[in-house]
C-alpha cells in the first residue's frame, strides 16, 4: 500500500520536539557536546554563556564536573546541518548520543533510519541506546511491531508501529545500501570504514528526503580529517558541522584517572592523544610531522622569496644564488616538482606539475593526460621559474628517450625510497623546508604518507608506497642535498692583480741567452 511520506519541513520540527520529550521523559542529560551537536542539526549553535532557567531555546546541558547548567543557543546561519561528525576519544558518550538522535525519529511515520557500521557488531551500541530508549520500561516503554537483535546473524532491526523503521547494515554488504529514500545515515565508528565513499556513494538516498548523515566516531584515521577540513565554516559546504577533539574527560561517568596516568606510559604519544585527547591530525605511522597548512611561504618569515602580499606566483623570487631544481616521477601518473634551495640549505617548494587529482582518497587521471602534454606543463613549469627542464628521476624509470625526445631530460637518481625517505625526513623535522600556498597534491601526499606495521622480507623499512607520485619527486631532489651557489671570497690584493706596487713583476722571467749553445739546451 502506497504511504504518504511525512513533508520534510515537519519530520524535521517533530525530530526537534520529539527529542526533547525524551531527554525529559528518561531523565537523559546531554553532555555538552552532545547537546552542541544535536543543536546544529536543529539549525542551532550552542554558545558557553549559562542563562536562568526558563528562558527561550536554553538548553540543559552536563558539564566535564558532572554540574548541570543551562547554555544559550543562537539561530545557525546556514540552517540545520545535514553532516555532522564527532570526532572524540574513546568513552566520551559518542554512541549515546547518536542512538537518542536517532530515536527522535521514532515520531516522525514511516521514517527510515539505517546504522552503518564496517560489521553489524559495530552497531550494537548505538541500537542499544536506541531500542532503550524506545521500547525499555526506562524508556517509553513502547511495543515494537517487529524487533531482530542478533548482531552475530545480521538481523538488527526495530520497526514500531507507525512504520519507523531502524535497522542495522553491513558495509561489507554496501550495495544493499543503494536504492532507497533515507532520512538519517548513522555511521558507527566510521574509522574503520573505507573512505569518505561510504557517504558519497549512498548520498543520492537523501536527498529527496534531505536526509542527515551522522559520523560518531574516533579520529584514529587519515581519512576522517575530511570532515574537519570541510566541517568549520568552510563555504563550500554550509550544511557540514564537525565537532573534533572532546576528550575522554568529558564524561565522569566513565573517565579513569589512574588508567590514563598508566596508559600514558604503555602508549604511544600518537595513541595516547587519539584515546584520551580525541585529537585529530597527529596518526600512528605517519612518517613526515607535516599537516596541511603547515609551513607555508608568508612574507613575514620570507622576505626574502616573498617580499610583500598577496603570496602569488608572480611575486616569488629567488635569489640569483640560488639553486633551482626539478624531481619527476613518471608512469601512468605523471608528477614534478620545482625547488629552490638558498645556500644554507633551506628548501622553498615552488610549483608541481601533475596529469592527476585525487577524489575521495583516490587519484583520478586528467580525462586529456598524455606524456606530451605533461612534459609541456613541466617545460613551461621550468621556464617560469628560469631553470633547465632537467629533472632527478628514480634510476627504474622507463621514459628517459620519450621524454627527452619531447625536450625534457631525465637523470637516474639511484639512491634507494629508504634512503630518500629519511633525507626528506630530515627537512622537516629541523624546519628547513617551505611550501608554496597553492599546492594542492604534494600536500595532501605528505600528509598520508605512512610506515608499514612491520619490516619487509628484505629488512627494510620504507614507507608505503601508495598515492606518493609527487612526494617520490620531492624525495629525489631532497636526496641529493642540493645547496645554492655560495660567491668565492674576495681575494687579496697581490692575488688579484700579481703585480708590486712599483710595477715590476712578482716573478722575473728567465732570461734567454742570445745564442743557443751557451746553456739554453
Amino acid at each position: 500500500m502506497p504511504v504518504t511520506p511525512t513533508p520534510v519541513p515537519l519530520r524535521d520540527r517533530l525530530i526537534t520536539a520529539f527529542r526533547a520529550f525524551l531527554c525529559e521523559q528518561t531523565e537523559f542529560v546531554p553532555f555538552v557536546h552532545q547537546a552542541a551537536w544535536w543543536a546544529t542539526t536543529d539549525g542551532y549553535d550552542l554558545t558557553d554563556e549559562v542563562v536562568p532557567e526558563g528562558t527561550p531555546g536554553a538548553v540543559y546541558a552536563r558539564q566535564p564536573d558532572g554540574t548541570c547548567v543551562w547554555l544559550a543557543q543562537t539561530p545557525r546561519p546556514q540552517g540545520r546541518a545535514k553532516v555532522v561528525a564527532e570526532l572524540g576519544a574513546y568513552k566520551s558518550g559518542k554512541s549515546a548520543g547518536a542512538g537518542l538522535w536517532a530515536a527522535s525519529f521514532a515520531a516522525v511515520p514511516h521514517a527510515r533510519v539505517f546504522l552503518v557500521g564496517n560489521e553489524y557488531d559495530m552497531c550494537a551500541p548505538e541500537f542499544d541506546y536506541l531500542l532503550e530508549t524506545l521500547c525499555s520500561e526506562r524508556g517509553l516503554n513502547q511495543t515494537p511491531a517487529s524487533l531482530q537483535n542478533r548482531p552475530k546473524d545480521g538481523r538488527l532491526w526495530l520497526e514500531l508501529e507507525n512504520g519507523a523503521r531502524f535497522e542495522a547494515r553491513s558495509w561489507e554488504r554496501a550495495e544493499s545500501l543503494k536504492g532507497k529514500e533515507v532520512d538519517a545515515y548513522i555511521y558507527c565508528e566510521a574509522y574503520q570504514l573505507p573512505g569518505i565513499e561510504c557517504f558519497t556513494s549512498v548520498s543520492q538516498n537523501l536527498r529527496v528526503r534531505k536526509g542527515y548523515a551522522v559520523f560518531p566516531t574516533t579520529p584514529d584515521r587519515p581519512w576522517v580529517g575530511v570532515f574537519h577540513e570541510h566541517g568549520h565554516d568552510h563555504p563550500d559546504f554550509p550544511d557540514w558541522v564537525c565537532k573534533c577533539a572532546i576528550p575522554a574527560t568529558v564524561n565522569p561517568y566513565s573517565f579513569d584517572q589512574t588508567a590514563m596516568d598508566r596508559d600514558r606510559t604503555l602508549l604511544t604519544r600518537e595513541k595516547f592523544s587519539i584515546a584520551y585527547h580525541g585529537k585529530l591530525g597527529d596518526f600512528v605511522g605517519r612518517v613526515y610531522n607535516y599537516q596541511r597548512g603547515d609551513r607555508l611561504i608568508t612574507p613575514e618569515q620570507h622576505p626574502q622569496v616573498c617580499p610583500a602580499s598577496p603570496v602569488t606566483r608572480a611575486s616569488l623570487r629567488a635569489d640569483p644564488e640560488w639553486t633551482t631544481v626539478l624531481g619527476a616521477d613518471t608512469g601512468t601518473y605523471c608528477a614534478a616538482v620545482v625547488m629552490a634551495v638558498s645556500p644554507s640549505g633551506q628548501a622553498f617548494v615552488l610549483d608541481e606539475a601533475t596529469n592527476y587529482r585525487y577524489v575521495a582518497h583516490t587519484p583520478e587521471l586528467d580525462p586529456d593526460s598524455s606524456i606530451l602534454r605533461w612534459v609541456n606543463q613541466v617545460r613551461a613549469m621550468a621556464r617560469r621559474w628560469q631553470t633547465r627542464p632537467v629533472a632527478w628521476v628514480d634510476a627504474n624509470s622507463q621514459f628517459k628517450v620519450e621524454c627527452a625526445h619531447h625536450g625534457l631530460h631525465l637523470m637516474a637518481n639511484h639512491r634507494g625510497r629508504e634512503v630518500r625517505t629519511e633525507a626528506a625526513r630530515q627537512y622537516f623535522q629541523h624546519e628547513q623546508i617551505w611550501l608554496a600556498p597553492w599546492l594542492q597534491i604534494l600536500p595532501y601526499e605528505l600528509e598520508h604518507a605512512q610506515w608499514p606495521d612491520t619490516t619487509s622480507s628484505a629488512g627494510k623499512y620504507e614507507r608505503i608506497k601508495a598515492s606518493d607520485h609527487t612526494l617520490d619527486c620531492l624525495e629525489h631532489i631532497l636526496s641529493r642535498h642540493p645547496r645554492g651557489r655560495v660567491p668565492d671570497p674576495a681575494p687579496s690584493l697581490p692575488a688579484l692583480f700579481n703585480i708590486q706596487p712599483m710595477g715590476e713583476p712578482l716573478r722575473r722571467k728567465t732570461r734567454q741567452p742570445h745564442d743557443s749553445h751557451l746553456g739554453a739546451q
